[in-house]
């Protein structure tokens, strides 16, 4: 069992943004730069070290979905943008919720939004999901579906099985996604999702497919 899922169950909770990130780089996974801070000098800092624009997130194991929480601020342009989104995130403090700190990533736009998805059945066994993300996973709907362990050529007949898959191909001079890694990024997950059965949910949503690469973008998961 990985170190921090042992640690959150010790302690009764879910895992915290920053220890999914370190659970998904254990297992192989590209994970956007981050860094995690308590105060706003600290918070300057990072962002001038990762360049502006910035997403700053709360870290909280009282507030598992963020945004419907007020606890994501995207595209922070400059260090006013930063006092004023850590003012806001800082002020969840005063509604009594526990923050642990604040979670600081490179904003990233991305006309492509997709998700990867983890879903423990009790029949099957880990299923891994993979499909349009962001606001059209709720409209469209647009998932694979492939149970754990997947091979390349399973993970990339799940790719190749979506409707929106034209979207991977690159259109309006949005290069084609690299798909060895979309590829390898599945494979990665299910073999996760077979050794850390502590795993009931995970959600990657969303992630943007690059021509090198891929960028998770927000990363839940639930114990």
């Amino acid at each position: 069992m990985h170190c921090s899922i042992e640690k959150a169950r010790r302690e009764h909770r879910h895992l915290l943004e920053p220890e999914v990130l370190s659970l998904l780089r254990d297992y192989g996974l590209r994970v956007p730069p981050h860094k995690v801070v308590r105060e706003e000098p600290e918070a300057l800092d990072a962002a001038r070290a990762m360049g502006w624009p910035v997403v700053m997130k709360i870290v909280s194991p009282e507030i598992l979905h963020k945004t419907e929480a007020g606890g994501v601020i995207l595209d922070i342009q400059n260090e006013k943008h930063l006092r004023d989104a850590f003012s806001r995130l800082s002020s969840l403090r005063d509604q009594g919720k526990r923050v642990e700190g604040f979670i600081i990533y490179p904003f990233q736009k991305h006309q492509v939004e997709l998700s990867v998805g983890l879903i423990r059945d009790a029949q099957f066994g880990p299923v891994i999901t993979f499909g349009l993300g962001g606001i059209w996973i709720e409209v469209f709907r647009d998932l694979a579906f492939g149970l754990a362990p997947l091979s390349p050529e399973e993970a990339e007949e799940m790719l190749e099985s979506i409707r929106g898959r034209a979207l991977l191909r690159g259109f309006r001079k949005q290069p084609p996604a690299d798909r060895q890694s979309l590829t390898e990024l599945l494979v990665r997950v299910s073999r996760m999702a077979e050794k850390e059965e502590a795993i009931q949910e995970m959600d990657l949503n969303p992630v943007f497919p690059l021509d090198q690469g891929y960028f998770i973008a927000d990363a839940r998961i639930i114990l």
